[in-house]
């Protein structure tokens, strides 16, 4: 059996100089962050799956936390193990799709946060352009049958795990089993769509920025007037708001 991995520290320098040197790229998490943060309560912030610890930029006063020190976080903080240290708010951007024991971490979330405090999840969105984008231009698979009870998923050989679908099929509104798996800890909030063509023009984190950053600027205004009957459609997105009963 397969032991879990953590990270390959070495590639989050390559994340941190893209970081750096995209302005466009921050621009769009500059979006998603400001989405994520609209939704919190409280002032006790952790952020878990920190990594290159940028959440500091857009969430003052934010814990940042990964389940390893990968040099720019605050601390280390296991997802399915989460100190219970009165926190208003837990943020997860880019995290559930990589927990293959997705009731767990939510039973985790749900022990660590005092009562009406909230989980926002930032997450890939299984929307029909979305399962057509990420196939074409992301190595990670975005894999809805595979998402079956009893819900805990294998690891791959090399110890780690990701199904870019699983916020889509879990958590959506109007798709999967969200009872069954958040289970009466939570009441679902909100669940908007978001991101269409300005994320593709930064390159991500590993591609160069196609465009200058004031057409990704533009782009995203322009996104996020669309309706979210479209968004439901086209958005690469999706931004969950799980309350604590």
């Amino acid at each position: 059996m397969a032991k879990e991995a953590t990270y390959q520290l070495s590639l989050l320098q390559g994340s941190l100089a893209k970081w750096q040197q995209s302005p466009g790229l921050r621009a769009v998490y500059a979006a998603i962050y400001e989405r994520m943060r609209q939704h919190a309560t409280g002032r006790q912030w952790l952020e878990i799956g920190s990594g290159i610890g940028v959440a500091h930029e857009f969430l003052p006063g934010v814990v940042t936390s990964d389940v390893t020190d990968t040099g720019h976080v605050d601390r280390v903080v296991d997802a399915y193990a989460i100190p219970s240290e009165g926190w208003d708010t837990i943020f997860a951007l880019d995290v559930f799709h990589h927990l293959r024991l997705p009731q767990r971490f939510l039973a985790s979330a749900a022990a660590a946060l005092e009562p009406g405090g909230r989980l926002i999840l930032a997450e890939p969105a299984a929307t029909a352009f979305g399962r057509l984008f990420y196939g074409m231009f992301h190595h990670e698979p975005m894999r809805k049958a595979c998402i079956q009870p009893p819900y805990e998923f294998p690891l791959e050989a090399d110890g780690s795990f990701a199904n870019m679908a699983m916020a889509s099929v879990l958590l959506a509104p109007e798709e999967g089993p969200v009872e069954a798996i958040c289970g009466s800890a939570w009441r679902r909030t909100a669940c908007v769509y978001s991101d269409l063509i300005a994320y593709p023009f930064t390159g991500g984190f590993s591609r160069p920025q196609l465009l200058p950053t004031s057409c990704i600027r533009g782009m995203l205004a322009g996104e996020q007037r669309l309706p979210q009957a479209w968004m439901k459609r086209l958005g690469l997105r999706v931004t969950i708001v799980l309350e604590r009963v």
